[in-house]
């Protein structure tokens, strides 16, 4: 029963959005970035170029509004488009990739809800079309897409929260699946990431689990199935996982936001898909997102971590040896419950797009080169 009332206050604290940002002496906060509105209670966020303008684009799963909002990048650190699409019911996650092969990026959303997922088929030119369900799913709580099989498709692997397992939606062609295998991934299980963790070439999947705080791991065969590993312990309520090579040794690790201990565990692996802590990073209190990027071109993965109570974001630079220092905290009031980084002014230095959970929206943020960010300067496109 404990274990159980961790798990709904965790996912109150995760869905819920609005979390009070108490002010923080000593620190100053930037000018506030312009918000772009997304809808209701948004949870996760997905980039890709869905119009092939070369500059990335956003979409942000509106969880009570039933919708998905689709933002297209006007190149400046703003935005030329904002349409929204329909979903199923409670839309808590997103995902990007090409359903049925016709070259153009299409999108998935998993509807906590409605126990679904929903299909949207890009045209090439940031439009979407379709709102193709699959149903039958039982508290789908994340989405990623997966080449399972090796066969060219991507197919998509669903963590059913209400179930404690992971599913397997096999691509057919067409934009059509069909369900495939289910696997135990411990109680109350969350978001799913895909790695290469034992350097074959073949995907594996990690789970993180809030009624256990662990990440579960699923090690790929190639042929469609998946091989149980060891749990590996992380601290409390494991949310958004980072992949890199923090240490250049060729073999993937991961970053793993910890919730309940405001901080972000390290992971090393060492190509055969095992895992082991090799240290931690304070943050913010009550951190989610996470972004993994080289933020000031010295060729090392570089981390930043939102801390939603706190309302701020940290930076922490890698030195290509697994170890991070930490950059002054970024002050933004806000409830940034996702992060993505990209290019998104063609300047060749990488930005941040930040989900605000409080305001419902996006907020951007200018990369410097070296570390740094600051609100984008207002541009006011003619918008469709």
């Amino acid at each position: 029963m404990r274990n159980l009332r961790r798990f709904v206050l965790a996912l109150l604290l995760c869905l819920g959005g609005l979390v009070a940002i108490p002010s923080v002496r000593g620190q100053q906060a930037p000018p506030h970035p312009l918000l772009e509105p997304t809808g209701l209670v948004p949870h996760a966020i997905a980039v890709g170029d869905f119009n092939g303008d070369g500059v990335p684009d956003i979409a942000v799963p509106a969880a009570a509004e039933r919708k998905v909002t689709v933002l297209l990048s006007d190149g400046k650190g703003g935005f030329a488009a904002n349409h929204a699409y329909s979903t199923g019911v409670g839309p808590s996650w997103i995902e990007v990739g090409d359903w049925n092969g016709d070259g153009k990026l299409d999108l998935v959303t998993a509807n906590t809800g409605s126990g679904s997922l929903t299909l949207l088929f890009g045209d090439g030119a940031g439009r979407f079309s379709g709102g193709q369900e699959i149903t039958g799913i039982h508290g789908p709580a994340s989405v990623v897409a997966v080449d399972v099989n090796r066969d060219g498709l991507p197919d998509l692997a669903v963590v059913q929260a209400r179930e404690s397992r992971l599913v397997i939606f096999e691509n057919l062609g067409g934009g059509r699946f069909r369900r495939g295998a289910a696997y135990p991934v411990g109680r109350a299980p969350h978001i799913v990431t895909k790695a290469d963790l034992n350097a074959d070439g073949i995907p594996d999947l990690v789970v993180g689990t809030f009624a256990r705080h662990v990440l579960a791991i699923l090690l790929g065969m190639g042929n469609g199935s998946f091989r149980e590993a060891p749990d590996v312990p992380v601290g409390r309520f494991p949310h958004y996982v980072g992949v890199g090579d923090w240490n250049r040794d060729g073999h993937q690790d991961l970053a793993v936001v910890a919730a309940g201990e405001d901080a972000v565990y390290l992971l090393q692996g060492d190509g055969t898909g095992a895992l082991k802590k090799a240290g931690t990073l304070s943050t913010g209190s009550n951190p989610h997102g996470i972004a993994t990027a080289d933020l000031n071109g010295d060729g090392f993965a570089d981390l930043v971590v939102s801390a939603r109570s706190q309302g701020d974001l940290s930076v922490f630079v890698g030195d290509g040896k697994r170890g991070f220092a930490a950059r002054p905290r970024i002050r933004t009031d806000q409830d940034i419950i996702a992060l993505a980084a990209g290019d998104f002014d063609r300047d060749g230095k990488v930005d941040l797009a930040m989900v605000s959970a409080s305001h419902h929206s996006v907020g951007m943020l200018q990369g410097d080169g070296t570390g740094g960010f600051s609100p984008f300067v207002a541009s006011v496109p003619g918008r469709e």
